[in-house]
């Protein structure tokens, strides 16, 4: 592949979400190699520097590292590129990065970027280093200005760790605004405790393996399996009604599917938060709550 990304228009990052700024910076590059017959290629790393420079931090990631590179493709990348995060790749400096890394690896044409992108060793290198290396490197370096919303709080700049505080909060709504599109779930569904079943709303449950997990609540969303995708309503939290010291869990009611589906792949998409966790006196009393999630769910959903 080496031959063929010579000359292409590059852009380097993490690219957790690839939220609306992301997508702002792929966008120009897009531009920029249809201006010049040239191809679009992303470089991430994996597992993420922040996991190799801290590796007893728990894994935050908004994306699985598979998802990201789809949406990276879907976005209008013709190549993207993983680069192993290991501590060699990590200790290098700004210039040997440049070198090494950019020049030697795909001699690009242009190089786009956002303006607070650091790397080499101890983030050292930057935007102004790009642009001091660019003549002698043969580049052209173009800076996107980053993507701004609009929150409760008053205009953010989109970033990804923005997004996951908002996705940790709860916030969906806002969190799918800095996405522009819905923050979704992945994982492979397994056995419960069999409560909803026994409730007559049978859940479907996942573990998402090493993503950033809304905050406790019911939420409207929108589950996919097996090929089917559906409405769900989805709860997550320790199911208080049934005592205090249970396992944190996320499980779905999918409106208009059935079958347990164990052991196959399910993404969850979140729409809107509906209520907080609480614990009712009974089980009825929950059977008679959740009959009222699931119809709020269908109204927002369907």
């Amino acid at each position: 592949m080496g031959d063929k990304l010579r000359g292409c228009v590059l852009t380097i990052g993490n690219f957790d979400g690839v939220h609306l700024g992301h997508t702002r910076i792929i966008q120009t590059a897009r531009a920029l190699g249809q201006a010049h017959r040239a191809p679009v290629a992303a470089l991430t790393f994996e597992p993420p520097p922040d996991l190799v420079i801290r590796p007893d931090d728990e894994p935050k990631r908004l994306t699985p590292h598979e998802e990201k590179c789809r949406l990276l493709l879907a976005a209008g990348c013709d190549y993207v590129i993983t680069a192993r995060a290991d501590r060699r790749l990590l200790s290098m400096s700004a210039d040997e990065f440049i070198l090494i890394v950019i020049v030697a690896r795909f001699a690009p044409r242009h190089l786009v970027e956002g303006e607070n992108f650091f790397f080499g060793r101890g983030r050292s290198g930057s935007i102004e280093t790009l642009r001091a290396a660019s003549i002698r490197a043969g580049y052209t370096l173009h800076v996107v200005a980053p993507a701004m919303v609009e929150l409760a709080g008053g205009p953010a700049r989109i970033s990804s760790t923005l997004i996951r505080g908002l996705v940790a909060a709860g916030d969906i709504e806002q969190a799918n605004r800095c996405l522009g599109r819905e923050f979704a779930l992945f994982g492979r569904v397994r056995a419960g405790e069999g409560r909803g079943r026994l409730l007559e709303y049978p859940t479907a449950n996942i573990a998402p393996a090493g993503q950033v997990c809304p905050a406790d609540g019911v939420y409207a969303g929108r589950a996919e399996v097996a090929g089917v995708t559906t409405a769900a309503a989805i709860s997550i939290g320790a199911q208080p009604t049934f005592g205090p010291g249970r396992k944190r869990s996320v499980e779905a009611f999918l409106l208009n599917a059935g079958g347990d589906y164990y052991d196959e792949r399910m993404v969850l998409s979140f729409h809107r938060f509906l209520r907080p966790q609480r614990r009712f006196d009974s089980a009825e009393q929950l059977k008679a709550q959740m009959a009222k999630d699931i119809e709020r769910v269908r109204e927002i959903c369907e």
